[in-house]
């Protein structure tokens, strides 16, 4: 009876593991792939171009932090003012921050005790404080909830930030949904239903982060070439909506003339 009691748990955590992890996207093969990247690509210039798409990719692989940690530290000594090299520096502090892994900070932390180059040390006082935010980013994008089997993960990734309640996520959605010109139909109606919202009680609000997320969202909306969004933007724009989304909604108008 014990042993058959025993089995019982074992099966039980194990399946739990299991669902656990259906849960969430696997993105090791992704995570291997920019690690092999960074181990290969020698040049701070080329080291950029490499940076720029992990920075947006809401990874928070452990390794992958390592990783970018040891490699920035190795480098530290040979990054200078110049405008590539400093640019390189203060690109590595960002993407480091962005894995949101508790390794960055220690970094991050000791990277600004050791440089004098202006533009990394103004980048890891900016990133030291952004930590947090960054895990909590990627654990929402980690997030299946939006994600249906033959869909583009991107999709629900991005579907994930705009959902979730935090308006600086909704605000980060929309930067990269802009970044990368993704105009997704979905994606679209549900910042076109936020947006309606928002229309509905008079654009009314005294919440900063809500104020600076619609005015990404009507710029969207404005992108997206699609006149039938302009009633919603005329109705915007009548409100009482703080001047700084009244000014991008008028622009989005203007674009779906």
């Amino acid at each position: 009876m014990k042993t058959a009691k025993y089995l019982l748990i074992v099966a039980t955590l194990c399946f739990g593991q299991s669902h656990a992890m259906e849960g969430v996207f696997d993105r090791s093969a992704e995570a291997a792939h920019y690690i092999e990247q960074i181990n290969s690509t020698p040049s701070q210039e080329a080291m950029i171009e490499v940076l720029k798409p992990i920075y947006i990719s809401g990874i928070g692989d452990e390794q992958l932090a390592k990783t970018l940690g040891d490699r920035l530290l190795k480098d530290l000594p040979k990054i200078d003012t110049s405008r590539t090299s400093s640019q390189y520096g203060a690109w590595m502090v960002k993407v480091l921050a962005s894995t949101g892994s508790e390794y960055a900070g220690e970094v991050i932390t000791e990277v600004s005790k050791r440089t004098s180059v202006r533009r990394v040390l103004i980048a890891c006082d900016d990133k030291l404080h952004q930590i947090d935010w960054e895990r909590r980013k990627n654990e929402i994008m980690a997030s299946r909830v939006n994600f249906n089997e033959g869909d583009d993960m991107k999709i629900a990734q991005l579907m994930n930030l705009l959902k979730d309640p935090d308006f600086t996520y909704k605000q980060n959605a929309a930067y990269r949904m802009s970044w990368d010109k993704i105009l997704d139909a979905r994606l679209m109606e549900e910042i076109a239903r936020q947006v309606q919202v928002f229309a509905d009680k008079n654009g009314v609000s005294y919440n900063k982060g809500e104020i600076v997320a619609m005015s990404h969202f009507v710029k969207m909306l404005g992108y997206s070439g699609n006149v039938g969004y302009r009633p919603l933007l005329v109705a915007v724009s009548k409100s009482k909506a703080d001047q700084i989304v009244i000014g991008q909604t008028n622009a989005a108008i203007r674009k779906l003339k």
